[in-house]
């Protein structure tokens, strides 16, 4: 439906768009599907009335409303017919690759929810001032302001060979930054955390790629026992400083100044605004800063990577074992121990542990999100109970709505049971909420794999690798669509560019076997299990990898012989197994369905590739 004006637009008016191009190009569509969507989406589009008769019937439209239309479209159950193309606004990435980051937001304590309340308390109060250009014209707003944060830097003299004792610092109050802002008020303010390749990315770009109206940015600087943190709010629009405070303070006394800031908070920000976070309590430093430098290195996501956050964690909860994210921090370092594709520890011996401290963890607090999510998938995947799955996974998601990586595994459970249309839904909704986060980028690729949609598991995957190109999870998920297409030679390499790294992964082993297998190259497969099971005998390899390999050999009796040995492992992936296309082969197989019922899991009817 148009709206019909009386006065012509001036030119100079830089919300303008005159004509249908103008308008299909804001919204990165047809002049055909805008037209459509005037009519039958009520899109804001203006008509000329007077004016010669040259103008008359001209039609214009503003982007604000048009920025503002998109927005309440997307919310609505009846909006925008799903479309390949951008958002409005919205231009390819340009410029260098952005780096992985976490996806676990980290829980909040000590000094540094200190100086992130501070900073906090400054940010809010700018956000919720008026814009003084807007007074100009009455127009629509965005339904939630757009606030992204840069990873702060570290100031201090990086040129020894150990610096991660000083990053993990910067990446740490970085991701307390991101955590309690998210959680202030999140149905107006949208907190998207920045990977370090954006470090240098201009305010232009940062409005074309996440459509970010205001950049929170800072520094950390140690000189003996003397702690400096600057940090500074940027409007985009504008491109101007509209908040910036330093922090200075003796490291011995940073946790008494929480009094001070938590009554600054409380006096003024939270008499207007809802705040649902929970009040900061005090920890132990030390402990807090071996919790800081676990997730630092949980984050890297190697195997090594993942041993050293495991025993930071414990060295936390050694020293304050009231500490209830460090629990959790345990909890997630023995689940992806546990897991594919790192199974450095056996399941029965990693799953046990990690529900211990998940329990411990939500025995200190029961309203923390990612202890929620920790039992949660142990119970899906090594328990093999559905119910109480779904139940820890949908109560993290009730304690933070926004919380990404619980969206993320609330899709594994819907995997297991076969809804894999709201899984992709619910990876979407994490990739939202985390836009240049290859990690997430890449679990959706995974979600179209195992809904069979190959091409769009490549396309998705290689954005994962322009924001990593290191990310050995998107190359699998790219092999494994190559080869469910048939394009051997593709598949192969894919697998190969990650065995040129890790040439004794057992994953990646496992999955080139199954490849050689298919391609017809039975000896090489052959010898792929024979170097799996020569592996065996110093490290764990899973017995579903072999599995694997008889799979693409189409020797069931072997396959299934060594799926009895993953289900007495009891194999974390076992319960994708329902939906996994590289199991196709095992479905007609009476035995399969009687694995599937030993699973708990019902046998899913698998459609045809679209």
């Amino acid at each position: 439906m148009s709206t019909e004006g009386v006065q012509q637009p001036g030119l100079e008016d830089e919300d303008l768009l005159e004509g249908w191009k103008a308008i299909a190009d804001h919204l990165n569509k047809t002049e055909r599907t805008v037209q459509r969507w005037e009519k039958a989406k009520a899109l804001p589009v203006r008509r000329l009335k007077s004016g010669s008769s040259e103008d008359q019937g001209r039609v214009f439209a503003y982007k604000t409303e048009l920025d503002a239309w998109w927005q309440e479209m997307l919310t609505r159950p009846d909006g925008l017919t799903p479309e390949p193309d951008r958002p409005p606004g919205h231009s390819p990435q340009t410029g260098p690759p952005p780096e992985p980051l976490p996806t676990r937001p980290w829980h909040s304590s000590s000094f540094w929810v200190v100086i992130t309340l501070a900073v906090i308390l400054g940010v809010v109060t700018l956000l919720r001032m008026p814009d003084p250009a807007q007074n100009l014209r009455p127009q629509p707003s965005r339904s939630r302001v757009t606030l992204a944060v840069r990873q702060f830097r570290n100031l201090n003299d990086t040129s020894g060979n150990d610096t991660s004792s000083q990053d993990f610092v910067a990446v740490g109050l970085t991701e307390e930054m991101v955590t309690h802002l998210g959680q202030l008020h999140p149905q107006q303010m949208s907190v998207i955390r920045l990977t370090p390749g954006y470090a240098a990315a201009t305010l232009d770009r940062l409005a074309k790629d996440i459509r970010a109206d205001y950049v929170l940015e800072g520094s950390i600087r140690q000189i003996a026992n003397r702690m400096t943190i600057s940090a500074q709010l940027v409007q985009v629009s504008s491109q101007t400083v509209v908040w910036g405070h330093s922090y200075e303070r003796d490291v011995k006394e940073l946790l008494r100044v929480q009094e001070e800031v938590a009554a600054a908070i409380t006096g003024e920000v939270l008499n207007n605004l809802p705040h649902t976070a929970p009040a900061a309590r005090e920890v132990n430093r030390e402990a807090y800063l071996a919790y800081l430098e676990g997730r630092y290195f949980w984050n890297k996501r190697t195997t090594e990577s993942l041993t050293r956050a495991l025993d930071l964690f414990q060295h936390s909860v050694t020293i304050d074992p009231t500490y209830a994210p460090s629990y959790a921090g345990l909890a997630d370092c023995y689940e992806l121990l546990g897991s594919a594709p790192y199974t450095a520890l056996p399941p029965n011996q990693a799953f046990p542990k990690a529900e211990t401290a998940a329990k411990k963890a939500l025995e200190l607090d029961s309203t923390l999100a990612e202890a929620h999510v920790s039992l949660g998938y142990s119970k899906l995947v090594y328990e093999w109970n559905l119910s109480e799955a779904e139940k820890e996974l949908a109560r993290a998601l009730q304690l933070r709505p926004d919380y990404a990586t619980g969206h993320q595994f609330y899709a594994y459970y819907l995997t297991a049971i076969g809804n894999l249309g709201a899984a992709i839904a619910e990876r979407k909704r994490a990739l939202e909420l985390d836009p240049v986060n290859p990690l997430l980028t890449s679990a959706l690729g995974e979600a179209f794999y195992q809904n069979r949609e190959f091409d769009r598991t490549i396309e998705q995957n290689s954005k994962s690798l322009q924001l990593d190109p290191s990310y050995a999870i998107a190359l699998v998920n790219i092999g494994r669509a190559y080869e469910m297409k048939g394009m051997h030679p593709q598949a192969r390499d894919a697998f190969e560019k990650v065995l040129a790294v890790a040439p004794d992964d057992p994953a990646v082993l496992a999955l080139i076997g199954h490849e050689y297998a298919l391609s017809g190259e039975k000896a090489k497969a052959a010898g792929t299990i024979s170097k799996l099971q020569q592996l065996s005998t110093h490290k764990y390899v899973p017995a579903i990898y072999v599995a694997l390999v008889y799979t693409g050999l189409h020797d069931l009796d072997h396959s299934f012989a060594w799926l009895d040995k993953a289900f007495d492992e009891r194999s974390e992936y076992l319960v994708y197994l329902p939906t996994e296309p590289l199991a196709d082969p095992l479905r007609g197989d009476p035995r399969f369905s009687q694995l599937l019922q030993r699973l708990a899991l019902k046998k899913i009817v698998i459609a045809a590739a679209p």
